[in-house]
């Protein structure tokens, strides 16, 4: 990897560095919310000439983990009406027909495959395919060197050798450089021996880069400050709006649930409860946007505390009848903290007007969040209890 990260004249001047690709696990971890979030802000974060490319290997990973859980759903969906069918006796295949024609996971294919060129379109990029005469040679020769990305010669690294020669390759012909987007450890030891590649491990570090330092970004910067230190003002108000809503709206899974009472017990969240939030301003960026310097956007941390309710529910087994019986449930509640980015897009007179009359928008991506249950028992106490 050339030493260290680009530089400013690199990246502003000289423009050795071309383009940048975001690896499958990063894009995870932002829950493939390309229209929201991070990676919706990413397009004004990032100098208009710098366009993403992105490897057909990492489209089909991104496709094949967004659609594992679709077509799970489809099938216990499909199994659970036959199920009821046969136990009930009622007639359900005018509902199985109606399911068929609205052929969800076909649709869900397509969709998920236009929010992806449409993200990659709005970076100015396009997807490198697998391609090129030497490209398996390549492959196999780190395999059996055990060149990064491959270790031991770990077979399941293939996907990773190919998605990064690509790039590599890409970078050659066009004589540009690269930014890697990536937690993956093989793909920074890749980078770290590539001339042609460098590696960052999120989404914020690459944008990090491009933060705007001039006197405008600094008076907004102070003023979006002032406003988010006063609790009382507008802008906090919309902030905390957003977050609520954040909060209600994310995906809550129940985990690290057991009991000393029965052999088995499953947890379900019911509902979430914001409390509170703060934001750590020290971290404050911002960007003004190179190809209309009335828009800017600012993104702040914010730590968040969540009440989080969660129905319990124990299981015991029959050791006559050889079958498990449902003893009863619980409703719980538990104290959770997250830290959420928090994106406020201005527009107008940044430099001289106040930040209310910016029209200032907020946005935070949909979540999904672990809350740990730890060790319940059942109250035999409570007169509610079934």
């Amino acid at each position: 990897m050339p030493i260290g990260l680009p530089s400013a004249q690199a990246l502003l001047e000289d423009k050795s560095v071309g383009f940048f690709s975001i690896d499958t696990d990063v894009l995870h971890n932002h829950g493939y919310k390309f229209s929201a979030g991070a990676l919706r802000a990413l397009p004004l974060q990032r100098p208009a000439w710098l366009s993403i490319q992105q490897t057909e290997i990492v489209e089909r990973e991104v496709h094949s983990h967004r659609m594992e859980p679709v077509s799970k759903v489809a099938k216990d969906l499909n199994t659970a009406i036959a199920k009821l069918q046969r136990l009930s006796g009622v007639n359900f295949n005018p509902v199985s027909e109606q399911i068929k024609a609205l052929d969800s996971e076909s649709v869900a294919a397509r969709n998920f495959s236009r929010e992806f060129r449409a993200f990659v379109a709005s970076l100015g990029g396009g997807v490198l395919p697998i391609a090129g005469p030497d490209l398996a040679r390549q492959i196999f020769d780190r395999y059996f060197q055990e060149a990064a990305p491959f270790e031991a010669r770990k077979k399941s690294e293939f996907p990773d050798a190919a998605a990064l020669l690509t790039l590599e390759n890409h970078a050659k012909a066009t004589q540009k450089q690269g930014i890697l987007i990536s937690r993956d450890g093989g793909w920074a030891d890749f980078a770290k021996h590539s001339d042609w590649l460098y590696c960052v491990k999120s989404l914020d570090e690459f944008a990090a880069l491009f933060k705007s330092t001039n006197p405008v970004a600094a008076a907004v910067t102070t003023k979006v400050s002032a406003e988010l230190r006063n609790t009382a003002s507008s802008l906090s108000t919309l902030v905390q709006a957003a977050v609520e809503n954040h909060v209600a709206g994310a995906y809550w899974n129940a985990d690290d649930v057991w009991t000393g009472f029965c052999h088995r017990v499953e947890a379900e969240v019911d509902q979430a409860h914001y409390l509170a939030h703060s934001v750590d301003l020290t971290g404050i960026g911002t960007w003004l946007v190179e190809h209309d310097p009335s828009i800017c956007i600012i993104e702040v941390r914010a730590t968040v505390q969540v009440s989080v309710d969660v129905n319990v529910e124990f299981f015991v087994y029959d050791t006559i009848d050889h079958d498990e019986l449902n003893f009863g449930s619980l409703e719980v509640t538990r104290n959770h903290e997250m830290e959420v980015d928090v994106f406020i897009t201005l527009r107008g007179d940044l430099e001289h007007v106040a930040v209310d009359e910016l029209d200032p928008s907020i946005e935070l991506a949909g979540g999904e969040y672990d809350v740990e249950v730890g060790e319940v028992d059942p109250d035999f106490g409570e007169e509610s209890y079934a």
